[in-house]
């Protein structure tokens, strides 16, 4: 009868919204998953070998992130378990005209895990010391910018002398770790292009740096 033609089409209707609703899901969950890192214990990985990015690698000139009205121009060096990293900030967009120079200096550079990215690229982990943090003024905009703020506290920076700001609250309230501490990080390496960070062992930004 009618009644029971209706009931048996009801029935198709949410059977087919069910499975709508199901391979939804199942979508949403493969997008997800096709983010994570797979991860390599350094136990099991016999190639993990510092030697793959030893060398400087240096980016194109980029807007600062810290502040949007600069410019910077990155530079990693690696020799042996030594890492140098610096930030060469600018007035300009051509990275011609410096304003200041930043710069990181780590040892005991040790690989850890082995990881590939969702790419399928390979990379690693790694961890390391902290000797240094300094900033250099290199303009008397910049000595005068940096005492009025009193950056780090400081407030009697000069013009060509570095000052160390490890282990100080700086800007907004941002912490830098103190000397000797162990800062962690990850790299992908695609030939002569690499991708690396200190601040997260999951993942790397999207600022490349070249080999040179």
């Amino acid at each position: 009868d009618l009644e029971e033609k209706m009931k048996k089409i009801l029935h198709v209707i949410l059977v087919s919204f069910f499975r709508l609703s199901v391979i939804s899901c199942a979508k949403k969950s493969s997008d997800i998953s096709s983010a994570i890192i797979s991860v390599q214990e350094s136990s099991e990985v016999s190639s993990l070998t510092i030697k793959e990015i030893e060398g400087t690698w240096v980016t194109n000139c980029n807007t600062a992130t810290w502040n949007k009205q600069h410019y910077v121009i990155e530079t990693i060096t690696v020799s042996g378990s030594a890492f140098l990293w610096k930030w060469d900030e600018y007035f300009d967009s051509s990275c011609s005209d410096v304003y200041m120079i930043w710069t990181n200096n780590y040892s005991s550079l040790s690989l850890t895990n082995g990881v590939t990215f969702d790419d399928g690229i390979k990379g690693s982990q790694f961890t390391m010391n902290v000797d240094s943090q300094e900033g250099l003024m290199k303009t008397e905009a910049a000595v005068k910018d940096y005492n009025n703020w009193n950056w780090c506290g400081f407030s009697d920076w000069v013009l060509n002398t570095a000052k160390d700001y490890s282990g100080k609250k700086c800007g907004n309230n941002e912490s830098y770790p103190v000397r000797n501490a162990t800062v962690n990080g990850v790299y992908k390496l695609d030939e002569s292009s690499l991708l690396i960070t200190k601040d997260s062992t999951t993942s790397v930004g999207s600022t490349v740096f070249i080999k040179q």
